[in-house]
């Protein structure tokens, strides 16, 4: 398991199989969002919203994982809240992507601060 790059490896517009979705950094539906805070199992992640103002837990609509596309599940602003939920669906089991999610800040608000 590992996290996403904040960048896209490859051009944008580039398909990996998802048909008209393209690698586009910026649609939250897309392999390539640049807001990938970690990935918790094959069709599980967390992100922040294009808008920074919380964290979506989202899951990939299709297997196998070349089709599909990711949605959000749930939507928090508190990282509490983001543990718990990812506690809940059994996704806490890869210790690289829980210590990603340990090392957010309390609040999505100061994630954006941080990071703008």
């Amino acid at each position: 398991m590992y996290d996403f790059p904040q960048s896209p490896p490859y051009p944008g517009g580039f398909n990996l199989g998802v048909a008209g979705l393209g690698s586009d950094t910026h649609k939250e539906t897309s392999d390539f969002y640049r807001g990938i805070i970690t990935k918790l199992a094959p069709r599980w992640r967390v992100i922040i919203c294009k808008d920074q103002i919380q964290w979506i837990l989202q899951k990939r609509t299709a297997e196998p994982l070349h089709k599909g596309i990711w949605r959000g599940r749930s939507y928090v602003t508190t990282k509490e809240a983001l543990i718990e939920l990812c506690a809940m669906r059994g996704l806490l089991s890869d210790p690289f992507a829980r210590a990603k999610l340990d090392t957010l800040p309390e609040l999505v608000s100061q994630y954006r601060k941080k990071n703008v």
